[in-house]
C-alpha cells in the first residue's frame, strides 16, 4: 500500500508556481498521502514491531525511493512526515541502517547536479545522526560537507551545515574543524551576496567547530583572509545593499577575531602579528576609502580596537599608521561634505 501509493509516477507538470509557493495540486496530493506517512509510522511504532515482517517489503529500492521523495518534495510538512519514517525505520531496524547510510550520502553527493533538493535540510539532519553513530569516517565526511560550503543558497541550510560541521569535529574527528577552515578559505569566490553567508560559516568553523589548538593552527591564514577580502571590498566603486552588507560581514568577523587574538596573545600564543597587521591594512582601506557611512565608523572602531594599548596586536609601525588614520576622522569629513552638497 504504502509503496504504490507514495512512490507512483506524478507528472511535474505545475507542480510549483513561478514564485516557490504551495499551489492546490500540491497541497491535495498532500492530503492524499499524510494518513499514509501516518499509518506507516504507527506501524514502526508498535510496541512489538518485529523487522523480520518488514524484510520482504522495504528494501534498498524502497529507501532510495523514500529518500527521493523527500528530497523532490516542495511542502515542508511532507519532508517532516518522510524524515520522521526514516528515522524510524533507522531506529528500529538493522538491516535498513547500511541503505539510509548510503542514500544520505548519495544525496547530498548530487545537490544541486540532479536532484531537486528542496529536502537539503532534511539529509543534512540525518547526516548528523548518522555522524553521531559513528558511522561515517573523516574522509566521506569531507567529500560530502565540504561543497556544501559554496553551493547556491547556502543561507537555505546553512544553520544545519553549522551543526553537522560541529558534530563532525566533537564526535568524528577534531582535525576536521581546521579542514574545513582551510577549504573554505581556498574555495573563496563570493559575489557581495553571498559574502554574510559564508562569512556565517566561516566564523562557526574557526569559533565552534575549532578547539584552542586548532585556532591557534589557523588563525593566521583566517586573518589574513579577511583582511584581504577588506581590501577588495573597499576597491568596490559602486556602493549598493549588497556590497554594504559584505562588508559589514567582514567587519563584524573582524571584531570577533580581534577578540579571539587578543584572548590568546594574553596566553602568549599568539604570535599573528603580521596576520593582524594585514586586517589592519584592510580596515585602513575601508575607512580612507569606501563610500558608506556605516562602514567607515566601523572600521573606525575596530581600528581602535585594534591599537587598544592593552592588546598589543600589531607592531608600532602600524600603530602609528592607523592612529594617523583615525586622526583623519574621516566620518566627520563625509558629513559636513554631506551637509555642503544639501546646502
Amino acid at each position: 500500500m504504502f509503496f504504490g501509493n507514495v512512490f507512483r509516477h506524478l507528472p511535474l507538470l505545475n507542480s510549483y508556481t513561478p514564485d516557490g509557493e504551495i499551489n492546490t495540486e500540491m497541497m491535495w496530493e498532500l492530503k492524499q498521502l499524510y494518513p499514509v506517512y501516518k499509518v506507516f509510522s504507527a506501524f514502526l511504532n508498535l510496541s512489538g514491531f518485529d523487522e523480520e515482517k518488514l524484510m520482504p517489503y522495504v528494501d534498498e529500492t524502497f529507501i532510495n525511493a523514500l529518500i527521493r521523495r523527500m528530497d523532490n518534495s516542495f511542502v515542508e510538512t511532507e519532508r517532516d512526515c518522510v524524515k520522521e519514517i526514516l528515522f524510524l525505520l533507522f531506529k528500529k531496524t538493522m538491516y535498513l541502517k547500511r541503505y539510509i547510510l548510503q542514500g544520505t550520502i548519495n544525496s547530498l553527493l548530487d545537490y544541486g547536479h540532479i536532484s531537486i533538493n528542496m529536502g537539503i535540510k532534511e539529509l543534512l539532519e540525518l547526516f548528523k545522526t548518522l555522524m553521531c553513530h559513528r558511522l561515517i569516517e573523516s574522509p566521506m565526511i569531507a567529500k560530502v560537507l565540504s561543497p556544501l560550503i559554496k553551493r547556491k543558497g547556502l543561507c537555505h541550510y546553512a544553520g544545519r551545515l553549522h551543526e553537522c560541521f560541529e558534530t563532525a569535529a566533537r564526535e568524528v574527528d577534531a582535525g576536521l574543524g581546521a579542514f574545513f577552515v582551510d577549504n573554505t578559505i581556498d574555495q573563496w569566490c563570493a559575489s557581495a551576496a553571498d559574502v554574510p553567508s559564508l562569512c556565517r560559516t566561516l566564523a562557526e568553523l574557526y569559533f565552534e567547530a575549532c578547539g584552542p589548538e586548532e585556532r591557534r593552527q589557523t588563525r593566521q591564514c583566517v586573518v589574513g583572509h579577511v583582511g584581504g577580502c577588506l581590501l577588495k571590498v573597499a576597491a568596490v566603486a559602486v556602493v549598493d545593499g549588497m556590497t554594504v552588507a559584505a562588508c559589514q560581514a567582514y567587519a563584524e568577523f573582524c571584531g570577533r577575531l580581534i577578540d579571539d587574538a587578543a584572548a590568546a596573545n594574553e596566553d602568549q600564543t599568539c604570535g599573528d602579528s603580521n596576520a593582524m597587521e594585514r586586517m589592519a591594512e584592510g580596515l585602513i582601506a575601508v575607512h580612507r576609502g569606501h563610500g558608506d557611512y556605516d562602514c567607515v565608523e566601523h572600521a573606525g572602531r575596530l581600528l581602535r580596537r585594534l591599537v587598544s594599548d592593552e592588546r598589543c596586536l600589531v607592531g608600532d609601525v602600524c600603530r602609528l599608521v592607523v592612529l594617523q588614520v583615525l586622526v583623519e576622522d574621516r566620518p566627520r569629513t563625509m558629513t559636513e561634505n554631506l551637509v555642503d552638497n544639501t546646502f
